[in-house]
């Protein structure tokens, strides 16, 4: 590392930084590298850049740093994609999925059926070359019980994948009610800000109001929308509208009710659009408990329900409750996996199906009695999935999609 004075070709100064030499292959890349740590005025920054775009520099594509260190050998594959991961990671629990496929969990994790699968095609490529010597049943039910083995842990992965998915996408979480119900109080609770307006003038929010939050692990996108309520309004029945169309896009709703009053016609209006949207779990926020409570909610719309939670937006009471039940929700239709590598990128997760799917077809085949030449090419076929994963096996395109999604220079 070096301390020195930087200037441009005209000798003007532009700033006093730190230079770091990291010659290769011990570099990110593999290559020669250097960094430059100067301080971070946007006019300092830019003109440094501008001075070294003069001097024969060029700007970096989407990537190409990662690009290349893939390409040197540095990373697999499955590691650079969990580069990008890591950078775009709004929760802990996203960020240290990403930092363990950065180490290799992932692919550790097909490690095993990679080389169960490189096994039984030695065994049976040389019982090919091999082909006036009988094989006995015995040897074909232990091949057999081998694939059924692989078969198993490659199902493991996939049926992990729903849990994953929910980590690196995130899920939405639409605040739905009639007006004066208390939702932008229990939004601003649970985003613990006060992000959306809150006054007891009916109809204040007129539009959605979103905020990523960290729900117990998953990026939670928080709607606070429109409260639902005959109006002439021209602006708030735009937002009554998109509200109404919310309700179908996002993955739990939350059904605020006024528990100091009665249930309202306007109440009956909300449960009415929730339950037409098919299997959208809805969680029932009985809030403004501080107060007396009158409200007497329906048999059919309670029991309807994916669960009951009673709050108290203005207090905070059993906000954290509804955090855990909202996440619940969320996760109702997947295995939860806490340990053990996730895989949470949908490319692999197709790599890994793939893979499932020619290993049953060579089970099948072993079964029918086929020849040993047609279970090795599905077997191969199942390798050849694998390597895609890490990169092993891959093609330029793919390269090129995958690292344009990256941000710039990274």
């Amino acid at each position: 590392m070096t301390l020195g004075q930087l200037h441009d070709p005209q000798g003007t100064p532009i700033d006093r930084a730190i230079v770091a030499w990291f010659p290769g292959p011990a570099s990110y890349t593999g290559e020669d590298a250097a960094e430059i740590s100067c301080h971070g005025s946007p006019l300092v920054v830019r003109h440094l850049i501008e001075t070294l775009l003069v001097l024969g520099a060029r700007l970096a594509e989407p990537g190409e740093f990662t690009s290349r260190a893939f390409l040197h050998g540095k990373m697999d594959l499955s590691q650079a994609e969990a580069v990008r991961d890591l950078v775009a990671s709004q929760t802990q629990f996203q960020a240290r999925v990403a930092r363990e496929q950065l180490e290799g969990a992932v692919a550790r994790a097909l490690s095993p059926c990679k080389e169960s699968l490189v096994e039984v095609i030695c065994q049976l490529e040389t019982r090919l070359e091999f082909v006036e010597d009988e094989v006995e049943p015995a040897a074909l039910e232990e091949l057999g019980g081998r694939l059924e083995g692989i078969h198993g842990q490659l199902s493991g992965l996939v049926e992990g994948f729903g849990f994953g998915r929910l980590i690196e996408e995130g899920v939405q979480v639409a605040i739905v009610g009639r007006s004066n119900a208390g939702k932008s109080s229990l939004f601003n609770a649970l985003v613990q800000e006060d992000r959306a307006l809150v006054t007891a003038i009916p109809g204040t929010t007129r539009d959605a109001v979103s905020e990523t939050i960290d729900l117990l692990g998953l990026s939670a996108r928080l709607i606070d929308t429109a409260g639902i309520r005959q109006t002439d309004d021209q602006v708030e029945i735009l937002g009554v509208e998109r509200t109404r169309r919310l309700a179908g896009e996002v993955d739990v709703a939350i059904f605020v009710l006024d528990g100091s009053e009665l249930f309202q016609e306007s109440d009956r209006e909300v449960w009415n659009l929730l339950s037409g949207v098919g299997a959208l779990p809805v969680i029932l926020a009985v809030n403004k408990q501080d107060l007396a409570q009158r409200i007497q909610i329906p048999e059919e719309v309670e029991s309807a329900c994916f669960a009951r939670a009673e709050v108290s937006a203005s207090s905070g009471l059993g906000v954290g409750a509804l955090r855990e039940l909202t996440h619940q929700a969320c996760v109702r239709d997947t295995r939860v996996e806490t340990e053990g590598p996730l895989i949470t990128n949908l490319r692999h997760q197709g790599c890994v199906r793939r893979c499932r799917q020619a290993v049953e077809a060579a089970r099948q085949a072993l079964r029918g009695g086929a020849s040993e030449e047609f279970v090795v090419e599905d077997l191969r076929t199942a390798l050849r999935a694998l390597g895609e994963v890490t990169g092993e096996t891959t093609v330029e395109d793919l390269l090129g999609q995958i690292f344009s999604t990256f941000c710039i220079g990274k």
